[in-house]
């Protein structure tokens, strides 16, 4: 009685620590719940978490019970039949022929860990008995399954099932389930890719003693014996690897879900390595792509480099280019215009002079080293003008827009705005493709900004607008520009199907080529060049980033009847401008037009160009209080500066020449008919040595609404030499401070003040 008393208290007492111990393989998956990637365990094996399948398959479940444990639901832990039978056959072959455990006593084999000694066995009698105290018979067959041993560093049924066929448990046919259940029997001896013949006998045994307890009919036996057991392993599916290896850094879950979409990313990766492979050919080695879905902020596809696999120190196949910084080229600029549109600086009609200019020291550039004088802001934007640009942020504020791209997600700012000051929109900071998707996706949803992630369970903040959406509309309308210069193949291919806003960049020195693209639906971001950061004359957005983008853009599925983003008439309010600069209407604005813009917009200064003269139509000339006789009409003549008008000139453009005063007037003042382009007031020259040591001279440049006339140069109040025609002239200076003075004929002149510091 007692004896009884004490084997009832054992088997009542929870077992504390006596099971397996949960050391599982990560698992990533993708959204449609397929593998993205699987990692050893720390013991350096394959074991899959038992959640991904709870319902062990029938087939491998009759199959494994067949083979190890025919009367598995029936005893209590301990079979006395097998271990009776066992014993008998151990002493007739003089030799362990045969165990006679069960398979809640192979579990508590697995759990105690111990030599097979008959000390050990009556341990394994016991702790199966306990086992089958505790758990119902559905719990002990799924943890023997799931930890069982396989062969090699395959434990598990999850695990064997994906390495030996390469498909879920429940895919198994029915010799493949006999192969997994005959496998853990001598996982030492017998496993695929050693002692095939073996395994493939045991296998058929199996099977012919299913067929003849009838669990399978002889067509299906016949079948099944002419399947081939695996002779190797396989290995488990590896996509978007950047983002899997950063996922495994920081989640310690057994299994992580994402928002990959696996199709996506498969087809991605392809393109990716394909483009790759041709910018090889020109000294450019790598590349790298996000796509984000702009309805969730779901990443949909995640290519960190052209080939993880690749370690060659050139390839650098294992940098994560998505999260890389590099210098962001022009693709900030469309969030400067929209920012500037809703402060009322521009419209995209609005003129932005585009001339040579000077901040102190930093004079921006266009990329093609040309200037237009004045262009539309749309163009300037379409065609990424450098000029433009930096007046655009210099009127709008650097330290604003710092605090706009910060408040939108750009995390990589490690410096104050000052620090970055005007070259910020040429690319003096340093992004991610990350950030970058960040931002494109909030031009897509109308200026609101948010967390883009990989998570599906991650909670997203609410979006923040910065921009409204009106200002954005107008922007990614711009942007949908049809033909740029260089793309037009790709453009073509993918434009006849359906419209997409997007814009390309450069940085300096030709070491970063971006093309990001944007639509109701999706948006891409294509970086590519060199890791290393060695630059490429080859490497331009255009021309190296844009093919890509456009490649990956047309796999991607959309809605037919939202191709485009919704124009909302409540946003926006009608508003008169010159027809000819794009600003609020003047008094002498002859010509006007009625333009969409953003009903919360800021007033917009009035033309400055057109000016008001008074013209004496019997002769022609401009006339004065001082000069007119009575039947003078007013005009408005569209007077651009000298320096616009030089350029407008140097490029083929009919310049409005300003009405000649009355010559009779005696009290003629002609002003602004003649500018010092350069150098600028209060500038710092430096001027270097030429190959043969001396010193190179200043080239001055003036602009002037009358070229024809001569022009008298001064420095320091001395005479250097006049000039006709020819608006510059090579100037020879002592270092120090100096004055020049340019004077024409008719007594027009200006004046600046600068110095010069030589080596």
């Amino acid at each position: 009685m007692a004896v009884v008393l004490i084997y009832g208290l054992y088997l009542a007492i929870p077992l504390p620590g006596e099971k397996l111990a949960r050391d599982y393989s990560q698992v990533i998956l993708a959204r449609d719940g397929s593998f993205l990637r699987v990692y050893l365990n720390s013991q350096e094996q394959w074991c899959l978490p038992p959640q991904l399948q709870t319902e062990i398959p029938d087939k491998l479940k009759t199959a494994v019970l067949t083979y190890e444990d025919q009367y598995f639901d029936r005893h209590w832990g301990v079979n006395p039949v097998a271990v009776v039978r066992a014993a008998y056959l151990n002493v007739k072959h003089q030799r362990v022929v045969s165990g006679g455990s069960t398979l809640t006593m192979q579990l508590a084999r697995m759990i105690l860990a111990q030599p097979r000694t008959l000390y050990n066995k009556f341990r394994e009698v016991f702790l199966a008995m306990k086992i089958e105290a505790h758990y119902s018979k559905r719990e002990i067959l799924q943890e023997y399954l799931s930890h069982a041993p396989y062969g090699s560093n395959v434990r598990g049924y999850l695990a064997a099932s994906y390495r030996f066929f390469g498909k879920e448990p429940k895919q198994l046919t029915w010799g493949e389930a006999a192969t997994l259940a005959v496998l853990p029997n001598a996982p030492g001896m017998i496993f695929p890719s050693k002692n095939s013949d073996k395994l493939e006998r045991k296998r058929n045994q199996l099977l012919k003693r299913m067929y003849e307890l009838e669990i399978i009919d002889e067509e299906t036996y016949e079948l099944t014996l002419l399947e081939r057991t695996p002779d190797e392993m396989l290995p488990f599916p590896l996509a978007a690897p950047h983002l899997t290896d950063r996922i495994h850094a920081t989640h310690h879950r057994d299994i992580v879900e994402t928002t990959i979409d696996t199709e996506i990313q498969y087809e991605t990766n392809f393109f990716v390595q394909q483009h790759a492979a041709k910018m090889k050919e020109m000294g450019i080695r790598n590349a790298c792509a996000l796509v984000v879905d702009n309805r969730t902020g779901h990443v949909v596809s995640y290519v960190g480099s052209q080939d993880y696999h690749n370690l060659d120190q050139d390839e650098q196949g294992r940098v994560d280019g998505v999260v890389a910084t590099r210098s962001s080229g022009s693709i900030l600029k469309p969030f400067l215009y929209a920012a500037a549109i809703d402060e009322g600086i521009v419209l995209p009609q609005t003129l932005i002079k585009d001339v040579p200019t000077y901040f102190e020291s930093f004079s921006p550039s266009n990329a093609s080293e040309t200037f237009q004088g004045v262009v539309p802001a749309s163009t300037a934007l379409i065609h990424s003008l450098n000029v433009p640009a930096v007046r655009l942020l210099n009127a709008y504020g650097v330290q604003k827009f710092y605090n706009m791209l910060e408040a939108a997600g750009v995390q990589s700012l490690f410096r104050h705005a000052d620090d970055y000051g005007l070259p910020l929109i040429l690319g003096g900071a340093e992004v991610s493709p990350w950030d970058m998707a960040q931002l494109y996706r909030g031009l897509a949803q109308g200026g609101r900004f948010a967390r883009i992630t990989y998570d599906p369970s991650e909670v997203l903040e609410p979006e923040q607008e910065l921009v409204s959406e009106a200002a954005t509309f107008l922007v990614l309308d711009e942007l949908k520009e049809l033909i740029r210069p260089g793309l037009e193949f790709y453009w073509k291919k993918y434009g006849d199907q359906r419209p997409l806003a997007w814009k390309t960049g450069t940085s300096y020195g030709h070491k970063d080529a971006w093309a990001v693209g944007t639509s109701p639906w999706w948006t891409v971001v294509v970086w590519v060049g060199n890791f290393d950061g060695e630059s490429n004359k080859n490497l331009s957005g255009m021309a190296s980033a844009g093919p890509l983008l456009f490649n990956i853009a047309n796999i991607l599925p959309e809605d037919s009847k939202e191709l485009w983003f919704e124009e909302k008439a409540e946003d926006f309010v009608m508003v008169r401008i010159c027809e000819e600069t794009g600003f609020y209407v003047s008094s002498a604005c002859p010509n006007t037009m009625e333009v969409k813009a953003p009903v919360h917009m800021r007033p917009m200064k009035v033309c400055p160009y057109h000016q008001r003269f008074f013209i004496d139509p019997s002769t022609g000339y401009a006339v004065c209080s001082r000069c007119w006789d009575g039947h003078q009409a007013a005009a408005g003549v569209l007077k651009f500066t000298p320096d616009i008008n030089y350029y407008l000139r140097k490029n083929g453009v009919i310049v409005t020449e300003e009405p000649i005063h009355n010559p009779a007037c005696r009290q003629l003042q002609e002003h602004g008919i003649l500018q010092i382009t350069y150098p600028v007031d209060r500038a710092n020259i430096f001027l270097p040595k030429d190959f043969d040591g001396s010193h190179q001279p200043l080239i001055g440049r003036v602009a002037t609404q009358f070229p024809d006339r001569e022009m008298f140069w001064y420095v320091d109040d001395s005479f250097v030499s006049s000039s006709v025609s020819n608006p510059s002239m090579p100037l020879y200076l002592r270092e120090g401070p100096h004055v020049l003075t340019v004077v024409d004929a008719e007594g027009n002149r200006d004046q600046v003040r600068f110095s010069v510091s030589r080596n």
